[in-house]
C-alpha cells in the first residue's frame, strides 16, 4: 500500500471512530435526559403529593371549625395542571331497613387533582389519594372515624371559583354549606348502614374500610363504586314465653290451649340469616370438629363446627366452667331423643346456630343439670324450623331461649317449652305445656351480623365545606 492509500485509511478511520463517538454520546445524552427527566417528574409528584397531605391536614381543621383560614403550598406545579372539580366524587350514607330506606346523605363531594402525566394526586373528602394508569390507592386517610359502635363521618365538601388553578399556593377557608343531611335518631334501632362512594379512587376507598374501617366492603368496578356496610343491632326481648310474628297462634285440640298472657302475635322479629351465615363461615375457618363433643366427656368452652346435618345417636353434655361453649351447624340439627344438657352451675351458656331446622322426639330434651329454670344458659338461633316437621309425641322438653324466627312450630303430645321462645307461628294440641322464665324479664338478646361483625348503635354525619381559593 503507497502512502496515499494509507492517508486516506487513516483519515475515514478517524472519521469513523468519531461518529461512533458521537452517536454514543448522544445516546448517553438522550437516556441521561430521559432518566433525569424521570427522576424530575417523581420528585415534583412528590412534592404536590406532600403538599396535598398538608392541604388535607389544614382543610380538616378549617372545615371541622377550628380554624377558620389557613394558607396551603402544594409545592411546585409548573411540570403538570392542576384541576378542581366540585362535583367530581359522590358520598351517600343511608340505613336500609326491611320495608324502607331512609337517606342521610347523598352529595357531591369536590376534588382536587394534580395530574402529572400518568400519575394523580388527589384531594377528597378530607383524604389523600393517587392514581397510576387508572388503579387508585390512600395516601392518608379520610376523615371517617369508627369506634365502639359509634360512626362519626365529617363529610368535607370542597369548592372553589378556579377549576384549572395556575398557581399552587393558596387559603382555604369556610364555606357556607346547603347541608342535605338529615337527622339521625340516635340510638338506631335496626337496619344497615350503608356508606357508599363514588369516586375516580374507589380502589383507595375501598382500601381504606377495609383495612381500617370495619364492616362488611364491597367494590364495583364498572360504576367506580365502594360501598361499606355496619350492621345496627336489634335486641329481642322476651317479656312473655311465646313471641309471635305475622303467622300468630293456632290450638287444635288437648288442653286449652295457651292463655293470651303467655304470647303475643304480630311481633317483628329481625332476621337471623346475617347472624348464621356470619358464624358458619367464621366456624368453618376456626372451629374445632363437632364430632370432638361426641366422644362422652363433656364438651368445654371453644366453638364446634358441623358442615352437614347432625342427627345424635346419643347425648352431649356441655361444661361451661370456663366459658361459653359455640356450636354451629351448617344443615340441620336432630336431637331425635338424646338430651344437650349444662352440667355445670355457673352463669355461661352454649349458643346454637343452625344453618337449617331443630328436630326432637321422644324424650329428646335441652337444659341444665339445675332445678331451676336457666333458660338463657342455652340459647337457639335457628334459620329455618323449630320442632316443625317433628313435633313428636313423647316428652320433649325445651328449657332455652329459642330464636327462630322464620319457623312455623307445631308441637303436641306432651312436649314442654320452658324459658322464652320467637317463632313465626305456632301450632299446638295434646297435653302440651309452656312455662316462661321469668329471669327472661328486662333481658335481651342482641342480633347482629354475628362473629366477626363490627355492629353500629350511634351515627353521626355532617357536611363540611371549604373552599380552596387560590393565589392569582
Amino acid at each position: 500500500m503507497d502512502s496515499g492509500d494509507r492517508a486516506q485509511s487513516e483519515v475515514i478511520g478517524a472519521v469513523l471512530l468519531l461518529g461512533i463517538t458521537i452517536a454514543a454520546v448522544t445516546a448517553t445524552v438522550a437516556t441521561g435526559s430521559a432518566a433525569l427527566g424521570l427522576v424530575t417528574d417523581e420528585a415534583r409528584s412528590a412534592s404536590v403529593e406532600n403538599g396535598m397531605s398538608q392541604l388535607s391536614s389544614q382543610s380538616s381543621l378549617v372545615a371541622l371549625g377550628e380554624t377558620d383560614a389557613r394558607r396551603f403550598d402544594l409545592g411546585s406545579v409548573d411540570g403538570g395542571q392542576l384541576r378542581l372539580d366540585e362535583d367530581a366524587g359522590r358520598v351517600e350514607v343511608r340505613i336500609e331497613r326491611p320495608n324502607e330506606t331512609e337517606t342521610t346523605y347523598n352529595g357531591s363531594i369536590g376534588t382536587l387533582e394534580y395530574v402529572d402525566g400518568d400519575r394523580t394526586v388527589a384531594l377528597q373528602g378530607g383524604g389523600v389519594w393517587s392514581s397510576r394508569n387508572g388503579r387508585g390507592q390512600m395516601i392518608s386517610p379520610p376523615e371517617y372515624h369508627y369506634r365502639e359502635s359509634t360512626l362519626t363521618f365529617p363529610v368535607v365538601r370542597l369548592t372553589g371559583d378556579e377549576s384549572t388553578p395556575s398557581s399552587g399556593t393558596g387559603v382555604v377557608r369556610r364555606a357556607t354549606s346547603d347541608s342535605g343531611v338529615a337527622e339521625t335518631d340516635n340510638p338506631l334501632r335496626n337496619g344497615t348502614v350503608v356508606v357508599e362512594v363514588q369516586s375516580d379512587y374507589y380502589e383507595g376507598w375501598y382500601d381504606f374500610f377495609s383495612q381500617r374501617a370495619d364492616g362488611s366492603v364491597t367494590k364495583d368496578d364498572a360504576n367506580r363504586t365502594t360501598t361499606a356496610r355496619l350492621v345496627v343491632p336489634d335486641e329481642v326481648a322476651f317479656d312473655r314465653a311465646v313471641s309471635l310474628g305475622g303467622g300468630g297462634y293456632t290450638h287444635n285440640s288437648g288442653n286449652g290451649g295457651l292463655d293470651e298472657s303467655e304470647y303475643s302475635e304480630g311481633d317483628s322479629h329481625p332476621g337471623i340469616e346475617s347472624l348464621i351465615e356470619s358464624n358458619v363461615e367464621s366456624a368453618a375457618d376456626s372451629g374445632a370438629n363437632f364430632s370432638d363433643c361426641l366422644d362422652g366427656a363433656a364438651c368445654e368452652n371453644g366453638t364446634y363446627f358441623a358442615s352437614g346435618d347432625v342427627n345424635l345417636e346419643n347425648g352431649v353434655d356441655f361444661d361451661t366452667s370456663d366459658g361459653n361453649v359455640t356450636i354451629v351447624v351448617d344443615g340441620d340439627l336432630d336431637i331425635d331423643n338424646n338430651e344437650l344438657q349444662v352440667t355445670d352451675s355457673g352463669d355461661n351458656a352454649v349458643k346454637y346456630y343452625v344453618n337449617g331446622s331443630v328436630y326432637a322426639s321422644g324424650n329428646g330434651a335441652i337444659g341444665t343439670v339445675n332445678e331451676e329454670i336457666e333458660a338463657y344458659r342455652n340459647q337457639v338461633y335457628v334459620r329455618d324450623g323449630f320442632l316443625e316437621e317433628k313435633p313428636g309425641g313423647g316428652t320433649v322438653d325445651i328449657e332455652a331461649v329459642v330464636y327462630a324466627p322464620n319457623s312455623d312450630t307445631d308441637i303436641g303430645g306432651n312436649v314442654a317449652l320452658r324459658g322464652g321462645f320467637a317463632f313465626n307461628s305456632l301450632t299446638t294440641k295434646g297435653s302440651f305445656s309452656v312455662e316462661h322464665d321469668e329471669s327472661l324479664l328486662g333481658r335481651e338478646i342482641t342480633i347482629t351480623g354475628g362473629a366477626g361483625q363490627n355492629p353500629i348503635t350511634y351515627l353521626h354525619v355532617s357536611e363540611n365545606a371549604v373552599e380552596v381559593d387560590f393565589d392569582r
